[in-house]
């Protein structure tokens, strides 16, 4: 399984302007489906707030994906789990695509995928994409307890995962749940 990591400010940077230089549809660039290619987001996570970037191939013919996390383990979280067996692979992929406001997306190609996780960083609050903002903390308890759930579980063995609650699908309600949770807690 090939693996993209990217977690260097300098590299990460010459290749968004090798990206964009491109002129073909299909490789990343500026004319890719007749629109263009702005990785504005991505490049700010990564190069400014010290993000980890990672695209790699999916086993399940899914495309590629893209992902960002606060350290590259909670992407190999995903990665693996998303390229082991059959059962394993659907438990860990319905959890991860079930909230729209976590930063793992696939695509058709390296260039679709990296569109596809600008639009989803478009569209979430732009205070939030921070390392110490709300949405970090939220993405990085749902990919924790992903790692949880599964550490050293198999649908394949005696240990199966641990069940995980539904993530909400949007940021709002992720906030919102967040909050009561707190609530909650600080009642006890």
């Amino acid at each position: 399984m090939k693996k993209l990591s990217i977690s260097t400010s300098g590299y990460w940077a010459r290749m968004l302007k090798l990206f964009q230089g491109c002129e073909t549809t299909s490789s990343l660039g500026k004319h890719h489906e007749g629109t263009d290619m702005n990785f504005d987001r991505i490049d700010r996570l990564v190069a400014k707030e010290d993000f980890c970037f990672q695209a790699w191939s999916d086993r399940y013919s899914k495309g590629v994906w893209a992902a960002l996390g606060l350290w590259e383990n909670q992407i190999d979280t995903v990665r693996d789990l998303s390229s082991g067996g059959d059962l394993d692979m659907f438990f860990a992929t319905d959890y991860v695509f079930s909230a729209e406001w976590l930063p793992y997306v696939t695509g058709r190609t390296l260039a679709e995928a990296m569109q596809r996780l600008e639009e989803r960083l478009a569209s979430l609050p732009q205070d939030q994409l921070s390392r110490g903002s709300q949405w970090a903390d939220l993405v990085s308890k749902a990919i924790d307890a992903l790692s949880e759930a599964t550490r050293g579980r198999s649908w394949y063995d005696d240990k199966k995962p641990e069940s995980l609650d539904d993530l909400p699908a949007t940021f709002d309600l992720a906030v919102e749940q967040a909050a009561t949770s707190d609530t909650e807690e600080k009642g006890q």
